[in-house]
């Protein structure tokens, strides 16, 4: 389904699980869609009651010509979102960029959520991240998502598993920008990463947070991760041993439990 938030941007949602259980609203990582959950969702929505849906510029949402998306703007659009649905109070969990707009949202909006598990969540883009993302950029507009793909799997995912299942990932990759997604929609979501910084209104947060780094993970690595732990007034902040950087793409069962752990507190 879409619902057409304020402004007129379209995003494209889906709800389902427990209709008696807590809200989970999940947020994408950067350049992905809701097809990035598809393995934890079994385990999450016994409990909770899931929201889904892609941001701007992903899988079946508008995708806007003017850009950039930063930060900031897809929290907005997540908070149009979960209040013409009627999501009041919910858990939020995210990834990477989804993690940052997580940020946003517990900071911005502090006490009304019940709390949050954001995974390879840094509380800026620095200049090492900024160099990265421009080459990203600049991959895919000279060589399409295939080159995009070939740049930053090095650093998206823990080594054994991209070993394991490098093919497998960059077919869908393919099958999911070409068919899926305008490029001008990727590009405005590389671009608007690109000069975030949170770092000063992290101590409004007041929600509890979990806040998970993958041992492995070369593009937000765990020293910069517990950056954002230190600024969050009484998080808590672990390291998953043997794990990259999509930690709910890698193991996505045992991310389902960490979640419905900390969602139990």
């Amino acid at each position: 389904m879409k619902a057409a938030l304020p402004g007129g941007v379209r995003l494209h949602y889906r709800v389902q699980g427990n209709p008696d259980g807590p809200w989970l609203v999940l947020l994408n990582g950067l350049l992905a869609d809701t097809t990035m959950w598809a393995g934890a969702l079994k385990g999450l929505t016994a409990r909770h009651r899931v929201l889904t849906f892609d941001g701007r510029g992903q899988g079946r949402s508008d995708a806007p010509p003017e850009g950039p998306y930063p930060p900031p703007l897809l929290a907005q659009d997540a908070w149009e979102l979960m209040a013409a649905l009627g999501v009041r109070r919910p858990w939020l969990a995210g990834l990477s960029n989804g993690s940052s707009i997580g940020l946003e949202l517990l900071a911005g909006h502090p006490g009304a959520f019940r709390g949050a598990v954001l995974v390879s969540a840094v509380p800026r883009s620095d200049f090492p991240m900024a160099l990265r993302l421009r080459h990203w950029l600049q991959c895919l507009e000279l060589g399409g998502p295939g080159l995009l793909f070939d740049a930053a799997a090095p650093v998206l995912w823990g080594d054994g598993f991209l070993a394991r299942r490098h093919r497998v990932l960059k077919d869908y990759f393919l099958k999911q920008k070409y068919m899926n997604e305008p490029l001008h929609g990727s590009r405005h979501q590389i671009d608007g990463a690109l000069q975030w910084d949170i770092r000063p209104r992290l101590g409004a947060v007041r929600d509890p947070v979990l806040l998970l780094a993958g041992a492995e993970d070369l593009l937000t690595p765990v020293w910069k991760c517990l950056e954002t732990a230190k600024l969050i007034p009484h998080s808590r902040f672990e390291v998953l041993p043997g794990t990259g950087h999509a930690y709910p793409v890698e193991n996505p069962l045992e991310f389902g439990r960490r979640v419905c752990e900390f969602t139990s507190i």
